[in-house]
C-alpha cells in the first residue's frame, strides 16, 4: 500500500488506527496533531483548549518552549544510557527533589509510568518490613501492570478477565464526604469510615500491613478529595503498626494541588511518595522517593530495582526543566490564583442548576459531580456525558469517558474532571466557564444531545 498522505480525512486515519493498533483503550473520534501552550489542534485543524492536559501530563503546557529545547540540547548529547551508570541529568533530578521534598525524604528512583513507580514502591516497602501484606482504597487507581493494579480499587472492566490479583491486598472504603454511608447524616467526615477501615484490617490481615498506598485526591475514582482529619488518623495507624505510609502523588505532585506536593498541603510527610504525570511534563518520567534511612536499610537487605530506562538522561533532562520552568514562571502561584478562579466560577454554575450535585478539588484539580436528583443524588451519566460532548463540540476537552467507551466500573461516568495545564489563565479559565456553563444550561433544559461521541 502507499505511504498514508497527512491531508487524508480523519476516518482514513482511524481505520488505519483499528487495522495496526490494538484497540485496549477507548478512542475519541479525533487526532491531536499540534499543540501550544494550552490548547491542542486536531488532524482537522479545529482548536481545543485542554482541560486533561495530554492525561494530566502537560503540566508546563503544550511544547513549551524552555522544555523543547532542554530536550533537543539533551537529545544530542546522550540520549540512552542503560541501569549500569548514573547520569549528570539523574543526579541533579535527584538532588532537586530532595532539595523540593520535606525532612527527611531525600532518595529518589526513577522510571517511566506511574504504574512503574508503584511497583517499585511496593517492592521497596516488602523488603524494608518483611512484610507483604497491603492495604489501599476502594475507588483509586495506581496502575495497570500486576502489582499496581491489584491495588487498584475499581472493579467491573477493569478486573473482568485478567484472573485473580496479587495476594495479601485489602481495600477499606474511600472517605467519599458527599456519598459517605458512615457520615453522610453529619455533612462532614467525622471518621466513621476509618474506623470501620481499622475493623476490616484487624479482622482479614494480619494487623501489621507492609504499606498503605492512597491518594489525597482520588481522581479517577470521581475527584475524591480525602478530607485531613482521615489522612490524620490513617498517618497514626501506619505509626502504631509500624506500617509505611504510601502516597501515590501522580496527579497531585509537582505543582497541580498548588504546592510542589500536596502532602505539604495537609502538613504530614509520607515515608514513601510516588510521582509521575506532571513530573516529566510530557515525557515519560516516574519518580520513587524516600528517607535515606528505608532506602539504605533496605538496599542492605537485597532490594534491587531497574529497567532499560531508569534515569535516562533524555527523561530527566526534562523533568529538570520542567521544574525549572515551574519556579521560574511563579507557576505555583498561579496554580492557586487561578484554581481558586476556576472552583469558585463551577460552585457558581452548581448554585444555578439543579442537576450539578457537588463540586470539588484542590488546586487545578477539580471535578463536577452530575445528579439526576440533587435530593437523593442519583448518578447522572446521562447528563455528564451531555454536558462534555456538548464542551467537546465547542472546542473544550474536559476529561471524560462516556460509558459507551468502555469505562464501566473503572471511571466515576457521572464526575467530569477539569485537568488543564498549570500556566493556564484567568481568561482561558473564563472561556472554559463560558463554554461549560453553556453545557449545563442545555442538559438542564433536556436539549443535551444523548448521541456519544
Amino acid at each position: 500500500m502507499t505511504d498514508p498522505s497527512p491531508e487524508m480525512p480523519l476516518a482514513s486515519w482511524l481505520d488505519l488506527d483499528e487495522r495496526y493498533r490494538i484497540q485496549s483503550t477507548a478512542r475519541l473520534p479525533l487526532i491531536p496533531c499540534r499543540g501550544e501552550g494550552a490548547y491542542f489542534w486536531d488532524s482537522e485543524g479545529k482548536r481545543y483548549l485542554d482541560f486533561e492536559s495530554g492525561q494530566v501530563c502537560v503540566s508546563t503546557g503544550h511544547c513549551h518552549p524552555q522544555m523543547v529545547e532542554a530536550i533537543t540540547r539533551q537529545a544530542h548529547l546522550l540520549m540512552q544510557t542503560g541501569s549500569g551508570f548514573t547520569t549528570l541529568p539523574q543526579i541533579l533530578l535527584a538532588k532537586r527533589l530532595a532539595e523540593l521534598s520535606s525532612p527527611p525524604l531525600q532518595k529518589s528512583y526513577f522510571a517511566c509510568t506511574g504504574s512503574e513507580s508503584n511497583e517499585a514502591a511496593l517492592r521497596l516497602a516488602k523488603v524494608y518490613t518483611g512484610r507483604f501484606e497491603v492495604v489501599a482504597l476502594l475507588r483509586s487507581y495506581h496502575g495497570r501492570t500486576f502489582a499496581s493494579w491489584s491495588l487498584t480499587g475499581m472493579g467491573g472492566s477493569a478486573r473482568a478477565g485478567y484472573g485473580p490479583p496479587m495476594p495479601g491486598v485489602t481495600f477499606i472504603p474511600a472517605p467519599y464526604e458527599y456519598r459517605c454511608g458512615y457520615c453522610q447524616s453529619t455533612g462532614t467526615c467525622n471518621l466513621s469510615c476509618f474506623d470501620a477501615a481499622r475493623d476490616l484490617i484487624d479482622r482479614s490481615t494480619s494487623g501489621k500491613p507492609a504499606a498503605v498506598f492512597f491518594e489525597f485526591v482520588l481522581s479517577a475514582g470521581g475527584m475524591i478529595v480525602v478530607p485531613r482529619n482521615w489522612v490524620m488518623a490513617l498517618q497514626e495507624f501506619c505509626r502504631e503498626r509500624d506500617t509505611l505510609l504510601v502516597a501515590d502523588e501522580a496527579q497531585t505532585g509537582i505543582g497541580r494541588a498548588g504546592n510542589w506536593f500536596c502532602y505539604q498541603e495537609y502538613g504530614i510527610v509520607p515515608d514513601i511518595v510516588t510521582l509521575s504525570k506532571s513530573l516529566g511534563g510530557g515525557v515519560p518520567l516516574s519518580a520513587v522517593i524516600t528517607s535515606a534511612a528505608v532506602a539504605d536499610d533496605a538496599v542492605a537487605k537485597g532490594y534491587m530495582q531497574s529497567s532499560s530506562h531508569t534515569g535516562d538522561p533524555l527523561l530527566c533532562a526534562a523533568g529538570l526543566a520542567n521544574i525549572d520552568i515551574i519556579e521560574k514562571e511563579q507557576i505555583l502561584a498561579n496554580v492557586k490564583e487561578v484554581g481558586a478562579y476556576l472552583k469558585a466560577g463551577l460552585q457558581q454554575i452548581q448554585h444555578r442548576y439543579e442537576i450539578i450535585g457537588d463540586v470539588r478539588g484542590i488546586g487545578l484539580l477539580l471535578g463536577v459531580e452530575f445528579v439526576e436528583d440533587r435530593e437523593r443524588k442519583t448518578p447522572s451519566s446521562r447528563l455528564a456525558t451531555a454536558v462534555w460532548r456538548h464542551c467537546q463540540e465547542r472546542g473544550l476537552h474536559l476529561s471524560y469517558r462516556p460509558p459507551a467507551h468502555g469505562h464501566a466500573g473503572v471511571l466515576a461516568d457521572n464526575v467530569i474532571r477539569f485537568l488543564p495545564p498549570l500556566i493556564l489563565t484567568r481568561s482561558q479559565a473564563a472561556e472554559a466557564l463560558q463554554i461549560f456553563e453553556e453545557g449545563v444550561k442545555a442538559a438542564a433544559r433536556g436539549q443535551g444531545s444523548q448521541k456519544i461521541l
